[in-house]
């Protein structure tokens, strides 16, 4: 095989994926996220959480998503000096409300 068929080869295998990813299918967030079930939420070390509704079950906006998880990840690490506690009961309350998508990147 000659260096162009191997760099057009993976080009097309890029490309694929990228139109799975596009349409939801396999090989992408979108599908796996989708094809969860959503689980019982439970946090180890006793503390207990407030009932949370489950995400739904549907397609994840990817926007919300990721607004979501980044949100999320500056909360934690501005309440760094703060008990565990303190900050998943910020968390909760930030679901609460809230669309599956926004739920399931916090």
């Amino acid at each position: 095989m000659s260096n162009r068929d191997v760099s057009q080869a993976a080009m097309e295998i890029i490309e694929s994926m990228g139109l799975k990813r596009g349409r939801g299918r396999v090989n992408s967030v979108v599908s796996r996220s989708a094809a969860r079930t959503p689980s019982a939420h439970t946090v180890d070390h006793g503390i207990k959480t407030s009932g949370v509704a489950a995400p739904s079950t549907g397609p994840i906006n990817r926007l919300m998503f990721l607004e979501a998880r980044r949100w999320a990840v500056d909360l934690v690490a501005s309440l760094r000096g703060s008990p565990v506690e303190v900050v998943v009961e910020r968390l909760d309350g930030a679901t609460t409300g809230r669309p599956g998508s926004y739920v399931a990147g916090i």
